[in-house]
């Protein structure tokens, strides 16, 4: 398997270790810190997420937002911390920090790859949270973190390598992604997941998403992630095979978490309401 080349995985920890030269907020760090420890009061997160101002007017709005229906207008970061829940929590920041990762430096071509890994992110947690919640396979906030970070190590990636990447990302759709991957980096974003996922002490089944969402087992929330990832292509990324072709695609991947295309389409046009509102909240990494 690519994944069990130690070159690759080496080539991996390597571009971790180079991106890591790029100091992120010290505010961030220092509530990623708190959260991974889990023995904060939900006061003691709402002072330390408010030394990050673009990160507090984030969690207010995605608070507010119709993803969590709040039944009054969310004010404070108090109401609001317990709302979104240390797991989710932990994963806005964790993707505020890699999101934003050196995002002045990028070029026009990088920039608008990132825009797009940013976007498919958002969508697939949306979606991913919302499978979950249909299959009962695992929690729904569970779902929305994966699928929220797991494409990450494309960051990583388009970071190091720069404008061929991001051609890849916008431009190339190859039979197999990832071998192209090793061709353009040396490795693949999903084994600077798995270095990622160690280096900050992710959940195991967290880390399993992010080193395994291109060929999970079925029934798993590595299934849920790719259902999801599938679900987002076929409505925003159009195959060069025809819709027939993407709709045969997610079909398939549906299958896998035992779910049926009916269903799906149920609850299709509030999935892409609440996934739209919530793009908003990511729309600016500063």
């Amino acid at each position: 398997m690519i994944s069990e080349a130690p070159q690759t995985l080496d080539r991996a920890r390597e571009v971790l270790r180079r991106a890591h030269a790029v100091t992120p907020s010290r505010s961030l760090l220092r509530l990623e810190d708190t959260l991974r420890r889990g023995d904060a009061t939900t006061r003691q997160l709402s002072q330390l997420i408010e030394g990050s101002p673009a990160l507090a007017a984030r969690v207010l709005r995605m608070a507010n937002s119709s993803f969590y229906a709040p039944l009054e207008p969310v004010v404070g970061l108090s109401r609001a911390v317990p709302m979104l829940g240390h797991t989710v929590l932990r994963q806005l920041v964790l993707a505020t920090l890699v999101l934003s990762r050196q995002e002045t430096g990028r070029s026009t071509r990088q920039g608008v790859a990132a825009a797009r890994l940013t976007g498919n992110a958002v969508r697939c947690a949306v979606v991913s949270r919302a499978l979950a919640a249909s299959t009962r396979l695992t929690s729904p906030d569970d779902a929305f973190s994966a699928g929220l970070l797991h494409d990450l190590g494309h960051i990583y990636l388009l970071d190091d390598t720069g404008d061929a990447y991001a051609t890849y990302l916008v431009d190339e759709t190859p039979a197999n992604p990832l071998e192209r991957e090793i061709q353009l980096t040396g490795t693949t974003h999903q084994l600077v997941g798995v270095a990622f996922a160690y280096d900050w002490n992710l959940p195991p089944t967290l880390a399993a998403v992010l080193s395994e969402h291109h060929a999970p087992d079925p029934r798993t929330l590595g299934a849920i992630v790719a259902a999801s990832d599938v679900l987002v292509d076929e409505a925003h990324h159009p195959s060069a095979e025809g819709p027939e072709a993407a709709v045969a695609a997610s079909d398939a991947a549906l299958a896998t978490i035992g779910m049926e295309r009916a269903a799906w389409t149920a609850v299709e046009p509030s999935v892409r309401s609440d996934y739209a509102e919530l793009l908003t909240v990511f729309e600016r990494f500063v």
